[in-house]
């Protein structure tokens, strides 16, 4: 028994003894560091470092140091007045970091931290556990880099007037919380294969771009304010990510952009005075109570080549300038009208979907229509957009009697498109008017008014065939109708095109049919031409039966027939027989007002070289004058809706 209480004494004494020892180790020294020394002070940072033991405190005095730190223990560095701006540390070697930490579990604080600008101000070099806060950091080159460093916490500091201010790169689970990055040239925060980071009530503002994420997905940006950069929150390759109560304000190209980056949530977002304010192009997103004002496109989702999915939701909790947006996927049977309040609409894989008297304006494309069947669009106004209508890989979907104008783009686009009427349409003051692509066929426009484009009224490329125009009205462009890309077999029918560059230019198209347009007061009424990338001729055309009446009537560069067989019908000059083309000039001496006409027929005895090449052999004679043919030409009444 004596024996037995002899152990337990000894036990007891040893745990005791090494509880001393344990807690002896653990308590930590300071050591102070002041600008020239002094007693019980080191003159610099690294002597400190050097002469430091783990989870030491190392307080630094006010002043101005020089310095390239190394630190490879568990330290903690702070200035003693925590005032960053009264410690200041410089760059001794503008090509090394201010601060190297190569240790887990470092605290620095306090410091103003500058010069570095070949590097880096503060450097993790795959440490874990560190915390930097309450810093100033200026001319640095990037202010604070993480490198394979995870667990991290980046706190209350000032980024300013260095290239960036804090970049990761392959580092997770870190917090970034409370930082301001303002004036720096690129990125305020970059994030680079770095997952699941949280990025919390930041500031980024007068940089290149706010904040950036790349190949960095499952990250949180909540809180934080990008203001008057270039890019505000730019998201690529960095799904599953919440964006949660962000301000992207006055920011001159995208207030959020989301690029390939699927399945992210952005959840109560304010993005004003952008020129876009969200832009997507990603799919599997989830986009709730997001409010765009004032931007110059509030809200953007796909270019018109896109093709991957576009499967999001998006509800009319979404604002744009106070109206809702629409975001429709694989809905049929439904009719949105002017008691929507709607800003913008999008149809994706939906059927039988009527949108009318529709108001839409200040976002990338007002109505957006993708692989949507049996539709209607009418009587809407669409204006201020990039661009205003939109239909890809369609079929069966009516634009009628809608007025789409002062757009930055295209009025209307038809890409991949089928057996759609485009008819009775206004469009005014866009680049173009109506733009057929993608192989869009057996299309009809007919009726519509398109005037004042920078490009094109009606533009027909990439193999777009077999369309109908007929009957509308062309003027003040720099091309009336524009034909490339082999499209090819198509009719265009009595249209009237003034006050163009080019009334009809073609590269490369041929087999068309171009009859009893009025083409006049153009600079050239038609030109066919060879492609401009592979030389292909604009060649078997049939144009007949035309009135021409502009400074260069014609110019041909390819094999065209310019008349048909002489049959019986009313031609364009009101005389009995079709055959060539009224050939006019506004001094009043063209071919078809001088030529003789021995036997009445309206039919011009001799034939009119239309190039060295090609010749009307029977051209029309004139039995109106030019003044009759532009009054009538020149009116029409629309339909009321």
């Amino acid at each position: 028994m004596i024996l037995l209480k002899g152990k337990r004494i000894f036990v007891l004494i040893a745990v005791f003894t090494l509880l001393i020892l344990i807690s002896g180790s653990a308590s930590s020294a300071t050591l102070y560091v002041k600008e020239g020394g002094g007693t019980g002070s080191y003159e610099n940072l690294q002597e400190a470092v050097n002469a430091a033991s783990e989870g030491d405190i190392i307080l630094v005095g006010k002043g101005q140091y020089s310095e390239n730190v190394l630190v490879n223990k568990s330290l903690e560095i702070s200035s003693t007045n925590h005032n960053p701006e009264k410690t200041v540390i410089t760059a001794l070697d503008p090509e090394a970091p201010v601060f190297h930490i190569v240790s887990d579990s470092v605290k620095i604080s306090g410091f103003s931290i500058k010069g570095a600008n070949s590097t880096y101000g503060i450097y993790l070099d795959g440490v874990s556990g560190s915390n930097i806060t309450n810093n100033y950091f200026s001319g640095n080159w990037r202010s604070i880099v993480l490198n394979n460093s995870h667990g991290n916490i980046l706190k209350n500091n000032r980024l300013e007037s260095s290239d960036n201010g804090i970049w990761l790169e392959s580092s997770e689970r870190n917090l970034i919380k409370d930082n301001k990055a303002k004036s720096n040239r690129h990125y305020g925060f970059y994030l680079n294969s770095s997952e699941n980071n949280t990025l919390q009530n930041n500031c980024a503002s007068e940089g290149a771009v706010g904040i950036y994420l790349e190949d960095s997905s499952g990250c949180r940006i909540s809180g934080s304010k990008t203001l008057n950069n270039f890019y505000g929150i730019y998201l690529t390759g960095s799904g599953e990510s919440l964006l949660e109560k962000n301000t992207a304000n006055s920011n001159e190209m995208y207030g959020i952009y989301l690029g390939n980056s699927n399945g992210s949530i952005l959840r109560g977002n304010k993005a004003n005075s952008n020129h876009w304010g969200i832009y997507l192009d990603s799919s599997f997103n989830i986009l709730q109570k997001n409010k765009m004002s004032r931007n110059s496109r509030n809200f953007g989702a796909y270019t018109y080549h896109y093709t991957g999915e576009m499967n999001n939701s998006i509800d009319t909790s979404n604002k744009v300038d106070g109206k809702s947006i629409y975001y429709l996927s694989g809905v049929s049977d439904l009719t949105i009208d002017s008691n929507s309040s709607a800003g913008v609409v999008y149809c994706i894989n939906c059927e039988n979907i009527t949108l009318k008297d529709l108001g839409l304006e200040n976002s990338s494309f007002g109505v957006y229509l993708y692989n949507s069947q049996n539709s209607l669009l009418e009587g809407c106004s669409i204006s201020n957009c990039e661009h205003g209508v939109y239909l890809g890989n369609c079929s069966m979907t009516a634009l009628r009697g809608n007025d789409v104008n002062s757009n930055e783009g295209n009025a209307f686009i038809l890409s991949s498109c089928r057996n759609c009427p485009v008819e009775d349409n206004s469009a005014s003051n866009n680049m173009a008017g109506i733009w057929l692509c993608d192989t869009s066929t057996d299309n009809v426009l007919k009726e519509n008014t398109v005037s004042s484009s920078s490009w094109c009224c009606v533009d027909l490329g990439d193999t777009s065939c077999n369309n109908t125009l007929e009957g509308n009205i062309l003027s003040e462009a720099y091309e009336g109708i524009y034909l490339y890309g082999s499209s090819e077999e198509n009719t265009l029918n009595n249209n009237t095109i003034t006050a163009s560059s080019y009334g009809l230019y073609t590269e490369g198209c041929g087999n068309n049919t171009i009859s009893g347009n009025r083409i006049l007061g153009n600079n050239i009424g038609i030109s066919l031409n060879l492609n401009w990338t592979d030389g292909t001729g604009s060649d078997f055309n049939i144009i007949y039966n035309n009135y021409l009446n502009n400074s260069r009537n014609a110019e041909d560069f390819g094999t065209n027939s310019w008349n048909i067989s002489k049959i019986a019908g009313v031609n364009i000059a009101g005389g009995p027989y079709l055959g060539g083309n009224l050939w006019v000039s506004p001094q009043g001496n063209g071919f078809s007002e001088t030529a003789s006409d021995g036997d009445g027929d309206m039919i011009s005895d001799l034939p009119y070289n239309v190039t060295e090449a090609n010749c009307d052999y029977l051209p029309l004679i004139s039995g109106k004058t030019a003044e009759d043919f532009e009054n009538v030409s020149g009116k029409r009444c629309r339909r009321n809706r």
